[in-house]
C-alpha cells in the first residue's frame, strides 16, 4: 500500500508537471509520436506551393496576359507584309476568237508597309486594358499563393494540436489505469469499496475510446495536409513541433493593419485592377467612334510571258513594277448599333466593378476585425488555460495527499484528475488556436508569405 502510494505520488508531483510544461512551452514531441514521415512547417508550405495545380495554372495565365500586352502594343509599330500570286488562266472566248491563243501565266509580287498614324487613343486604351488585365492576373496569383500557405499552416497546426492531444490522452489513460490499480488494491485489502473499482474501470474504458477517436482525428488531419501538399500516396505525415511562444507577439493595431491590408491584400488589389481595366475598356469602346489614319506604301512587281495575249493593241508583256504611296482614313458611320452596345456594356461593366470593389473593401475590413478578435480571444484563452492548469495541478496534489491520509475518497481523486486532464486539453487547444489565429491575421492583412511561417517571424 505504501509503495503504491509513493509511486503514484511521484508520478503526480514530478512527471505530470513536466509533461504539461512541454505542452505549454512547445517542446518537441515528435520523437514520442513519430510513426511516419516527419515534415517541418517550412517543408509543408514549400511542397504545397510547388505542387498546387491551380497555382501553376494561374502562373501560366499570368504569362498569357503578358503576351496580350505585347499583342496590343503591336499596333504602335509598322506592319510589313509580303504576298506572291501566280495565275494560270484561260479565256473561253479568246480560244475561239484569237487564233493561236495561249494560256496566260501571271506572277504578281506585292510588298505592303502600313503604319497607324493616329487613331484617337484606340491603341492606347487597348494597351492600358491589357496591362491592367495582367495586374489582375498577378493579384489572383498572389491570392492563390496566400491561400495555399494559409491552408498548409492551418492543417499543420491542427495536426500538431491533434498530436499533442494524443499524447495527453495517453497520459490520461495512464492516470486512469494507475487509479484502477490503486482502487483494486484498496478493495482487495479491505480499505476500499467496489464503487471505486467500477468508477475507475469506466474511466479507463472512456480514456481508451477517447484515445482511439483522437488518433483517428490526427490521421484524418494528416490526410488533409497531404492533400494540400499535393501528395497522393497514403504514407502518414507527422508534424514537427514548432518551438515558439505565440503569446509573446504584440497585439495587432487595427488602423495600421487596415492600411496595410488595403495595400497588400491580393483580393483588394484585384478589385482595384478590375475597376481600372473596366475604365480602359470603356475608353476603348468610345474610341471606336473616332476615325483612324493609316499610312500605306505598296510595291507591285508583275511578270507575264511574251505573246500570251496576241492582241494588236496589247502592250509589250515584259516584267514591270509600280510603287504606290498614300494613306487610308477610316471613318465609322453606321455599324448596326455595334459600337453603341459595346459602350453600354463597358459602362455597365465599370459600374459593376466599382460596386464589387466596395464589397471587397467591406470584406477586407470584416476579415481583419475578425482576425484581430480571434487573436485577442485566443491569447486570453491561453492565459486562462495556463492558470486553470496550474490550479488543477495544485488541486490534484492536495487531493492526492488527502486521499493518502484517508481524508477524501477515491472519487475525489478521480475528479481532480479529470479536472487536470481538461486543463491540459484547454492549454493545447488554446495554444494552437492562437497560432492558427496568427496565420488568419496575416492572411487578412495580405502579408502571409513563406518568410512568415511562425509568429516569431512576423
Amino acid at each position: 500500500m505504501a509503495v503504491c502510494s509513493i509511486r503514484t505520488r511521484f508520478f503526480l508531483v514530478i512527471l505530470v508537471p513536466l509533461i504539461a510544461q512541454a505542452f505549454l512551452s512547445g517542446a518537441n514531441i515528435t520523437p514520442a509520436i513519430a510513426s511516419g514521415e516527419i515534415v517541418s512547417l517550412s517543408e509543408a508550405v514549400s511542397e504545397s506551393l510547388a505542387n498546387r495545380p491551380d497555382l501553376k495554372a494561374e502562373i501560366y495565365r499570368v504569362k498569357s496576359a503578358k503576351e496580350r500586352v505585347g499583342e496590343s502594343k503591336s499596333n504602335y509599330y509598322p506592319q510589313l507584309s509580303l504576298s506572291f500570286e501566280t495565275i494560270y488562266g484561260n479565256s473561253f472566248f479568246g480560244f475561239f476568237l484569237f487564233p493561236g491563243y495561249n494560256y496566260a501565266d501571271l506572277n504578281l509580287l506585292t510588298v505592303t508597309l502600313s503604319q497607324t498614324i493616329y487613331d484617337f487613343g484606340r491603341t492606347g486604351s487597348q494597351v492600358s486594358r491589357s496591362r491592367w488585365a495582367l495586374e489582375l492576373e498577378k493579384g489572383r496569383e498572389a491570392e492563390i499563393y496566400q491561400n495555399t500557405i494559409r491552408a498548409a499552416e492551418t492543417d499543420y497546426f491542427n495536426l500538431l494540436s491533434s498530436q499533442h492531444q494524443v499524447l495527453a490522452d495517453k497520459e490520461n489513460l495512464a492516470d486512469a489505469q494507475e487509479q484502477l490499480a490503486r482502487a483494486e488494491y484498496r478493495f482487495k485489502a479491505g480499505d476500499g469499496v467496489i464503487l471505486d473499482v467500477t468508477r475507475a474501470q469506466v474511466n479507463v474504458e472512456s480514456d481508451k475510446l477517447q484515445l482511439i477517436r483522437d488518433k483517428d482525428a490526427a490521421r484524418s488531419i494528416a490526410i488533409d495536409l497531404a492533400q494540400v501538399m499535393g501528395r497522393s500516396k497514403s504514407e502518414r505525415i507527422v508534424a514537427e513541433d514548432v518551438s515558439v511562444d505565440p503569446n509573446k507577439e504584440s497585439l495587432p493595431d487595427f488602423q495600421a493593419d487596415l492600411a496595410r491590408a488595403m495595400k497588400h491584400r491580393p483580393v483588394m488589389i484585384e478589385a482595384v485592377d478590375q475597376v481600372r481595366m473596366s475604365r480602359s475598356a470603356l475608353e476603348n469602346a468610345r474610341s471606336q467612334n473616332y476615325p483612324s489614319v493609316t499610312g500605306l506604301f505598296q510595291s507591285f512587281t508583275a511578270t507575264m510571258p511574251q505573246g500570251s495575249l496576241p492582241i494588236p493593241y496589247a502592250p509589250n508583256n515584259t516584267p514591270y513594277s509600280t510603287i504606290n504611296l498614300g494613306g487610308v482614313i477610316n471613318i465609322p458611320i453606321f455599324e448596326g448599333g455595334l459600337i453603341m452596345h459595346q459602350m453600354s456594356q463597358a459602362h455597365y461593366d465599370l459600374s459593376s466593378s466599382i460596386e464589387s470593389r466596395r464589397s471587397v473593401r467591406l470584406r477586407v475590413i470584416t476579415d481583419l476585425k475578425k482576425a484581430i478578435l480571434e487573436i485577442r480571444d485566443a491569447r486570453q484563452r491561453l492565459v486562462e488555460a495556463k492558470t486553470e492548469r496550474m490550479n488543477a495541478e495544485k488541486n490534484e496534489v492536495l487531493v492526492e495527499e488527502a486521499y493518502r491520509v484517508g481524508s477524501v475518497h477515491s472519487v475525489d481523486v478521480m475528479d481532480a484528475q479529470a479536472a487536470l486532464r481538461q486543463a491540459r486539453e484547454s492549454v493545447i487547444q488554446a495554444r494552437y488556436q492562437l497560432m492558427v489565429g496568427y496565420a488568419d491575421f496575416q492572411y487578412a492583412r495580405g502579408t502571409l508569405s513563406v518568410e512568415s511561417l511562425s509568429p516569431s517571424g512576423r
